[in-house]
């Protein structure tokens, strides 16, 4: 009785330990909430605002992060980029190389934050007509030595992120018509349409 009382109490203990993994996402209309894809027109620009949520505090919360964004540059192109303000320690080799299709970021702080986190926003432009995904992925990744997002103990929650549950589609359309020419152009065709029934 005493060895099913002690297996239950371990049991409950270290499913109370047990985290679940933080997942990553990109968020197009300003609601902090996930978006798999976006439509906009060309000619004209977009934010992505990258989060994470699902990080509990067994590890003392997040303290850093680190991801690289990868999208077709010749649909879209990265124009300026902004940590969110929580994040007052950017690391110094973040950079948008849009010949290689990519956006680097990292950042920290002092203590580490918990539950949904936005990290930042990436402002895009368009470039042409098309559907591309845009994706997020573990930074440095050949480097094992490298915590992308990491824990206030220390703890690398990198290999726990499913990145590709970021993935999302752009779709780029062409400009549309005005409504006023839409309006002309239908009225030019009743105007002809009226001079053949008078002849």
């Amino acid at each position: 009785m005493k060895l099913k009382i002690i297996i239950i109490t371990l049991g409950l203990f270290f499913q109370s330990v047990v985290q679940a993994a933080p997942i990553v996402y990109f968020d197009f209309d300003g609601d902090g909430l996930q978006d798999s894809s976006t439509s906009v027109v060309l000619g004209s620009s977009f934010t992505a605002s990258l989060y994470v949520t699902n990080v509990d505090a067994v590890e003392g919360g997040l303290l850093g992060w680190g991801s690289e964004v990868n999208f077709n540059n010749t649909l879209i192109s990265a124009n300026s980029y902004s940590l969110d303000g929580q994040w007052f320690l950017p690391g110094v080799e973040n950079n948008i190389n849009n010949a290689g299709s990519s956006v680097e970021l990292f950042a920290a702080r002092l203590s580490g934050l918990t539950g949904t986190i936005k990290l930042a926003d990436i402002n895009f432009d368009t470039l042409s007509i098309g559907s591309s995904q845009l994706t997020m992925s573990e930074l440095f990744s050949a480097n094992l030595s490298f915590t992308g997002f990491g824990g206030a103990s220390g703890h690398d929650y990198d290999a726990n992120i499913l990145f590709s549950n970021a993935d999302a589609t752009i779709n780029v359309s062409a400009v549309p018509l005005p409504p006023a020419i839409l309006l002309f152009v239908s009225g030019l065709i009743g105007l002809s349409g009226i001079k053949k029934l008078r002849r």
